[in-house]
Order: C-alpha cells, then structure tokens, then sequence
C-alpha cells in the first residue's frame, strides 16, 4: 500500500478530514459495510481493461472484479479490507487531494463516496484534474417529508446515521459542480431507488419512485454545448 505524499489541502477542513478519517477506520475494522455483489460487478466492466481510478474505493468490492485499476482511500483500515478482496495498487489519501498528475487515468469512478466528504466540489475537482471521464454514483437528497419520516423513524428504533457524513446532493447541485469543475455530463440517470425493505422485507422494490442515487458520466471538455463528429473531423456523407 502506498501512501502519496498529497497535494496541498486548500479549502478543505483538515480537523474535520481528520475526524471523518478515524471515523471511517473504525468503522471498516468493525463490521464494516454489506454491499450487493451484483453492482459492483457491473461497475467493474466499465474500468476493466482501462487506466482507472477508484476514488473512496472502500472495502475493494469493485476491486474484486477489475484488481488491476488503481483504488485510492483515506481510511487504512478499508484499504487493508480492499486488499484482502484483492486489490493490487493500494493509495492512501483523501478525495479532496489526489496524489497523482494531471490526465493519469482515462476514466475515475465515484461511487457512493461524493455525499459523505468534506469538500464535494474539491473533490469533482479533482476527479476531473487526474481522469478525462467520470463516472459518478452519489446518494440524492430526498424529499423534505420522507426525510423528516426516516429521521424520526431512526430516532424511535435508536438507530443511527451509517456513515461519519451524511451530505445528500440533488441532480442540480452536482450538474452546477460539474459545470464549475469543467465537466460535461454526458449521461445521467437514476442508479437506485428508495427501498422500503429496511421498514418490512416484503414490500416490494421500486414501489415508491424517489430516487436514492444518481448515474452520472461526465467529460473533460471545453465544448458546454452539443459537438457533432462529423463537423469536427470534416467528414462528408
């Protein structure tokens, strides 16, 4: 595991980095995190074969299937789970500073790690300054009276939140990240819906359509409108 020495940390509260960072470390030398083996095999296909980063890479459940793309996290306990889940190239730092030169990979991959940082827009940032796509996964800020409803629910049974941040964003707020960032969504979709199944195992899936994540792709791009090929490369029908 190699652990980088870091660009500097402007705009980013170290104390609070710092604190989600040993959150995060007893967390994953705990019970750590349950995941479904299905989604993460499906985001593996999408990085096999290229230059890649996984940014919040976590456990290593995408590394189980592509151990050969480059998984980067702050929590050295997660790291020491990702590499028994067989992850070759280990790097220890935050998402907010990337150890790594401008245009290192061809595509960084965020999935569920963007609404539990501690500077969101440092982070895109970086996803854009070390990869030319982006492939984004991020928890949606959900509607204010289902919001309140699960926090009181949460509040009845004891429980709490999963993770040291919760910082939900909505499809807006991380279209106008991009934007700033110099990033061109290309794609963009619902990754999940809100499922019901922690209330009672029998309802069915899907039966309320709020979303829970977005997809998102994005571009390293200096066109913010439509580019046609054939207007690009000249070439005639």
């Amino acid at each position: 595991m190699k652990k980088l020495k870091n660009q500097k940390l402007s705009g980013v509260n170290v104390d609070l980095l710092h604190w989600s960072e040993k959150e995060y470390d007893k967390l994953h030398k705990g019970k750590g995190f349950y995941e479904e083996r299905e989604y993460y095999e499906v985001l593996a296909t999408l990085l096999k074969g290229k230059k890649a980063i996984d940014i919040g890479c976590g456990e290593g459940y995408v590394e189980h299937f592509a151990p050969e793309i480059t998984a980067v996290d702050f929590s050295s306990e997660a790291l020491k789970r990702a590499k028994k889940n067989g992850a070759k190239h280990l790097v220890k730092a935050p998402a907010e500073a990337l150890p790594f030169g401008d245009n290192t990979f061809e595509v960084a991959l965020s999935a569920g790690t963007l609404e539990h940082l501690v500077n969101q827009q440092k982070a895109i940032e970086e996803m854009g300054r070390v990869a030319k796509v982006q492939i984004i996964i991020a928890h949606a800020k959900l509607p204010w009276l289902y919001e309140m409803a699960h926090k009181l629910i949460n509040l009845a049974y004891g429980w709490k939140q999963d993770q040291p941040l919760e910082r939900p964003l909505s499809l807006s707020e991380i279209n106008a990240m991009l934007s700033r960032a110099g990033l061109k969504v290309i794609f963009q979709g619902i990754f999940n819906y809100v499922d019901l199944r922690w209330l009672w195992k029998g309802l069915p899936y899907g039966l309320l359509k709020i979303p829970s994540h977005y997809f998102i792709v994005s571009i390293k791009s200096e066109a913010s409108g439509r580019r046609f090929l054939k207007e690009e490369s000249g070439w005639k029908i």
